[in-house]
């Protein structure tokens, strides 16, 4: 996201169409009403009139943008400017185009309110009949910014709740606007670690990109209180239904927080039933609710059950210090049940299920308490359950990993490695035959997954879950691009996946094991060392949960492919001729590249001719798509892509105002497959940008494969003369015939901002070589690639010109690197790599 100067640019529309209908001028037909000072004074002033009517509603739903230095193209904060405007006003408000989405709509008395007052000739009415000062604004806190926030963020931000300050005022709110702003641009706040766009959640806890807006636009303004009575109280996030809970099984003993600001402490409880039962629900009463981070609740069976018993108080305090599900050494880790987090509400077990619980069992409870805001205090918060001796669905829930992570060495992340990956694949088979039984599956039967989830240490950065069907299909179940160790959960499909016998289930971690991520103790930053899997904090994990049942009767276990938009992002601002960068997120799609653009590589075209009805090659979804601007016209002109990163360039003579980007996918003869999605940007008028050079081309060195950051491109042999790469006139010449392979590299020599554009040109003459092949060049800042291209050989002369929105940070002095991997005599020149700003 953008940050907030430039957010708001591209929330507000050029603007509100008014200038494009009509709004230069006045209409000649306006007979003015004379000011009230020349009426005599015996004149009643009008029952709707600008004071009593037109300035409210204008001042509450335009002058946010029209208004003097404002970014809409005239101002609309007096009579005089509103009446200069009357006939664009009428039509505006006729054809509905104002204001426009993502801000607070009139309500149609309202706009019938404004029409009929323009339409009388718009008076102007008396001063005595203007309303209080807190009914006026664009948005305010009782109508658009209280509803959200009582949506979202009362849950944690009250009065001893886990959030460091409360929300439930207006002027707490005010107090720490600036905070909100940035957690709102962020993304951070409210905490939903899962990436939108694969596999939908139930109950998830994200603004809407039009919440986000007129929460930020109201942030950015002066913050009117407006009036009480405006206040809506909005929809909960779950309308769950009220368990019956029969257990209430409290910590066995209260426990005072040692470690600060977090300590994780588990509790064995005894199982309390004498009789095989089923947990269908289960929910915490946390006893200090402003230092109970969250809580998760696991069972042990019977025969591990007095390990878990000697666990407690060894250090001298109830319970012992856990991670995760709080295993404990020579255990198998516990099946978790349950769990509760502050603010987001219970996910109970998905109705008609439960987990089988034996005579005999324990009860092991992780709590996380965080200190940040609270002095520590004794804590012995209740666990509340709901059993049941028969369900209609017995399930089974059991923590996933890969056994070799477990072993000596197993799972390995080497000092100071930014990057460490394992992964771990195991058949859905395996998982029925070593865990189905509780659920009554058998090795050869399909199975329903019903909920999962991540877990990992603090060195943790991304993780993922992914279904591999044994058709090829592959489903994203759950994505976490951004770990944070403190913002866990346990997390519902919105539709149940079917798992068939012979697919598979994927799980993938990442970790950072840098120097600059290491903890600080007592002040003093940990050096990075060896890591492999353990229980300890500075020890690692790789997990997931499966919740498994039978398949449903008559439930629908179809699925179809999905696409999501993840840049450009809602209503971000762009220049005609921009090109704006695509980041899609596809689920149950492969991407390739149609037949017909094999060698030609993603083109605009105009026209259609494909056509069909939307289907699937074996049962897997698989093609490519098309991009279009402003049209629900499938034949219209549009951009064929098959990557999940690319450029749209916007036309050059493009309108200022909202532009819609429809993402189409299309099967491998472009026939609609019925799945797309929409995302508005902002066009703004183009401005000149300052040109600053990014290098210069005397200063290129070449560099080995240990720095090269495309090393994966680098061939095994490189055959690179000194003499193949020169300085000519102020550009960089290149002759590949003498050089098979080219990693140039030099310090940046101005700072990158997050906003600025990268201007490149890069010519090549005809590219020839003895047999087909294909070349690739690359540029990249800061080890991050920018910029990258592959090209056919052979080929004719071709140039690049590009301008490319940057999104990363980089101070002068920052790498920057010039790839050239080519086959043949040819001739390459880099011209022009800058920085527009």
């Amino acid at each position: 996201m953008k940050k907030l100067s430039h957010l708001l640019l591209v929330a507000l529309p050029a603007i509100f169409l008014l200038a494009a209908c009509g709004g230069g001028g006045g209409s000649g037909n306006v007979d003015a009403p004379a000011a009230s000072s020349a009426q005599p004074e015996t004149t009643a002033a009008p029952a709707i009139s600008w004071y009593s009517t037109a300035a409210p509603l204008i001042e509450r739903y335009c002058v946010a943008c029209h208004r003097d230095g404002g970014v809409a193209p005239f101002a609309l904060e007096t009579y005089d400017q509103v009446l200069s405007k009357r006939s664009a006003l009428v039509y505006s408000l006729e054809a509905d185009t104002m204001p426009p989405l993502g801000f607070a709509d009139l309500a149609e008395s309202e706009r019938q309110l404004l029409l009929q007052w323009a339409n009388e000739g718009a008076p102007r009415g008396d001063a005595s009949q203007i309303p209080p000062a807190e009914l006026t604004g664009a948005y305010s806190y009782h109508a658009d910014v209280r509803p959200i926030i009582d949506r979202h963020c009362i849950g944690c931000h009250v009065e001893g709740g886990i959030a460091p300050f409360p929300l439930d005022s207006y002027q707490q709110v005010q107090g720490v606007a600036a905070a909100i702003a940035f957690s709102i641009e962020r993304g951070t706040m409210p905490p939903w670690p899962p990436t939108q766009g694969y596999t939908e959640l139930a109950h998830a806890r994200v603004l809407s990109p039009e919440q986000k807006i007129t929460f930020l636009t109201w942030l950015a303004g002066n913050m009117p209180e407006g009036n009480p009575a405006d206040y809506s109280p909005p929809e909960l996030a779950q309308n769950l239904p009220q368990a019956q809970f029969n257990l209430k099984l409290p910590l066995p003993q209260a426990y005072t927080p040692v470690l600060r600001p977090d300590d994780h402490r588990c509790f064995a409880i005894e199982w309390p039933l004498d009789e095989f039962s089923y947990v269908t629900d289960v929910d915490v009463i946390p006893d200090q609710v402003d230092q109970v981070h969250h809580v998760i609740v696991s069972v042990a069976e019977p025969e591990n059950a007095d390990l878990y018993y000697a666990a407690d108080n060894q250090d001298g305090s109830p319970g012992w210090y856990c991670l995760g599900a709080g295993g404990v050494s020579g255990a198998p880790l516990p099946r978790q049940i349950g769990g509760w987090v502050p603010g987001a509400g219970r996910e109970p077990t998905p109705e008609g299920t439960g987990i089988g619980i034996k005579p005999g069992s324990v009860m092991v409870v992780q709590m996380h308490y965080n200190t940040l805001v609270a002095e520590p205090m004794p804590d012995q918060s209740t666990v509340l359950l709901a059993t049941t001796s028969e369900v209609e669905r017995p399930a089974s829930g059991f923590l996933l990993t890969d056994p070799n992570f477990l072993r000596k060495g197993g799972m390995p992340i080497a000092a100071n490695d930014p990057d460490a990956r394992h992964q771990m694949t195991l058949p859905a088979w395996g998982l029925a035959l070593v865990f189905g039984k509780d659920a009554q599956i058998s090795r050869g039967d399909p199975w329903a997954f019903l909920t999962t989830q991540l877990h990992m240490h603090n060195l943790g950065t991304s993780g993922r879950v992914t279904l591999l069907r044994e058709n090829g299909t592959q489903q994203i179940l759950l994505d976490v691009s951004e770990w944070d160790f403190n913002w866990q959960g346990t997390y519902r499909f919105s539709r149940e996946v079917l798992v068939q016998p012979q697919d598979r289930i994927k799980l993938e971690c990442t970790w950072d094991n840098s120097q600059s991520n290491q903890p600080f103790v007592d002040g003093v930053q940990l050096q990075s060392q060896y890591v492999e899997w353990g229980d300890g904090t500075q020890d690692e994990m790789c997990l997931t949960s499966v919740y498994m049942t039978r398949p449903a009767k008559n439930y629908d276990y179809s699925y179809s492919p999905s696409v999501h938009i993840e840049s450009p992002s809602y209503r971000q601002q762009f220049q005609p001729g921009d090109l704006v960068p695509l980041r899609l997120l596809f689920n149950n799609f492969q991407l390739h590249d149609p037949g017909e653009h094999n060698s030609a590589g993603p083109a605009a075209h105009t026209g259609d001719e494909h056509s069909g009805e939307a289907a699937d090659h074996g049962g897997v979804f698989s093609g490519h798509y098309h991009v279009y601007l402003d049209t629900d016209d499938d034949t219209a002109e549009h951009l064929t892509a098959w990557d999940d990163e690319y450029y749209y360039q916007l036309p050059d003579n493009l309108d200022e105002g909202l532009h819609q980007l429809r993402v189409s996918l299309r099967g491998g003869d472009h026939h609609p497959l019925d799945i797309e999605t929409i995302v508005e940007i902002e066009v703004v008028q183009s401005a000149q940008r300052e040109s600053l050079a990014l290098v210069s081309a005397q200063d290129w060195r070449e560099q080995g494969a240990s720095a090269d950051s495309l090393a994966d491109h680098r061939p095994k042999n490189v055959d690179c003369q000194a003499n193949s790469w020169y300085q000519e006139d102020d550009a960089l010449e290149v002759q590949t015939g003498y050089c098979n392979y080219l990693s140039l590299t030099q310090k940046s020599k101005v700072d990158i901002r997050a906003g600025d554009q990268l201007h490149l040109v890069l010519w090549h003459g005809d590219l020839a070589f003895e047999e087909p092949a294909v070349a690739h060049v690359a540029a990249s800042i800061a080890g991050e690639v920018v910029w990258e291209q592959e090209i056919d050989i052979p080929s004719e002369a071709e140039i690049f010109d590009v301008k490319l929105p940057l999104q990363i940070e980089a101070p002068a002095g920052s790498k920057v690197e010039f790839h050239l991997h080519n086959h043949g005599y040819n001739t390459w020149t880099l011209l022009e790599l800058e920085i527009l700003r």
